[in-house]
């Protein structure tokens, strides 16, 4: 039986994570280039997705797909088949949409590290519920300290000089190779999701693979359907405060910051965030509202909702008003990303309302499903 409160927060995530990844889509060489001088909006709006978007819907997507590999193995323990292998072939199909989405897509692709991180989980899964909680904190600790050293490095070695502004040469000169350029954009995306998976060692890997971990044990312990207890919730929430007050200072204090280190030390304050957003969307799906229940069937078909997000986005943006991302500030991609939000949870709604699993959840399942079946066949 599905969980209500994961699929709502799955829906959560999908929804949130295009916030910060909308900029990409137009450009995923520059992102969001600040006009110089920077105006007052865009602080605003960073300081704010800083505080409460930048790293914790991607957080919440890893503890979801660990919660989702513990979800898995106890219907294959169930089933009475064999958990490796079954887990083995949802993975290597999932890395294989990943590779044809990073690559022809969207170089922001998550769908590679999240399959490779699930593929070094899957012995993991064997722990006791302790055990799971002490993978997570150890893995969890490396992942911030790699972070926190690069973040370090980046604020002592960058050079400001060579920042890129709205409307310089060097701007220009890469917009207008960009635009237009469907190969060019190819290789720029593969370049990103391939370096991503391939360095994903050197930094994000340990923290991707401890958030998996701490979903696991989340899910064992009962945390999606009763959340936190009130004096674990004051703990998270006062970490969530802190460190977000720790990430947020440099921004505050310094005039001139490197734009690189802001979603590295947002990361970090993300864990304990994504814990206390978690923690509310698992309370108010007690109450079995309207608006919990839009954002659960958004979380049912998540998987093409973050491709098409990528389609669409990709072909609006880079294709059909390309002028777009020149002009844009932080305000006009906010709107931009509230609109197609509600086209979402609309779509989800009504499509639910005809078939029970979104297009690309349907044909992922029909292939690991089929995948498994052979590689069992030819064991016999």
């Amino acid at each position: 039986m599905r969980s209500t409160s994961i699929d709502a927060l799955r829906g959560v995530a999908i929804l949130g994570i295009l916030f910060m990844n909308i900029p990409f889509h137009a450009n995923m060489l520059l992102g969001y280039v600040s006009f110089e001088p920077m105006l007052t909006s865009d602080k605003l709006i960073t300081l704010l997705y800083s505080i409460f978007a930048d790293g914790r819907f991607r957080t919440l997507f890893c503890l979801l797909f660990g919660a989702g590999l513990a979800i898995q193995y106890e219907s294959c323990i169930t089933k009475g088949i064999n958990t490796t292998a079954f887990l083995k072939s949802r993975l290597h199909w999932l890395m294989f949409f990943g590779l044809v989405h990073g690559v022809f897509i969207f170089g922001g692709d998550i769908l590679m590290l999240y399959s490779l991180s699930g593929l070094l989980l899957i012995k993991g899964l064997t722990l006791d519920t302790e055990a799971l909680l002490q993978k997570a904190r150890k893995f969890l600790i490396i992942g911030c300290t790699i972070i926190l050293l690069i973040a370090a490095a980046i604020l002592v070695f960058a050079d400001m000089s060579e920042q890129v502004v709205r409307g310089s040469q060097e701007y220009n000169e890469s917009v207008a190779r960009w635009q237009g350029n469907y190969w060019y954009q190819t290789i720029i995306h593969a370049g990103f999701s391939l370096g991503i998976v391939i360095a994903s060692p050197l930094f994000i890997l340990w923290q991707t693979l401890g958030l998996m971990y701490l979903g696991c044990y989340l899910y064992r312990a009962g945390f999606f359907t009763q959340g936190f207890s009130q004096p674990t919730l004051i703990k998270v929430a006062s970490l969530a405060l802190i460190s977000t007050a720790l990430c947020v200072a440099p921004q505050i204090l310094m005039d001139n910051i490197a734009s690189e280190i802001i979603p590295l030390l947002s990361s970090l304050s993300a864990v304990f965030m994504a814990l206390v957003y978690a923690h509310v969307v698992v309370k108010l799906c007690q109450s079995k509202s309207t608006v919990m229940n839009a954002l659960a069937a958004t979380g049912k078909v998540a998987f093409s909702l973050y491709i098409m997000q990528s389609i669409f986005m990709g072909f609006l943006l880079r294709w059909i008003m390309p002028e777009f991302s020149i002009t844009a500030s932080h305000v006009d991609y906010l709107l931009l990303v509230l609109i197609y939000a509600v086209i979402q949870i609309l779509m989800a709604t009504f499509y639910l309302r005809k078939y029970e699993q979104g297009p690309l959840e349907l044909l992922w399942r029909k292939l690991y499903n089929r995948g498994f079946k052979k590689k069992r066949q030819a064991q016999l």
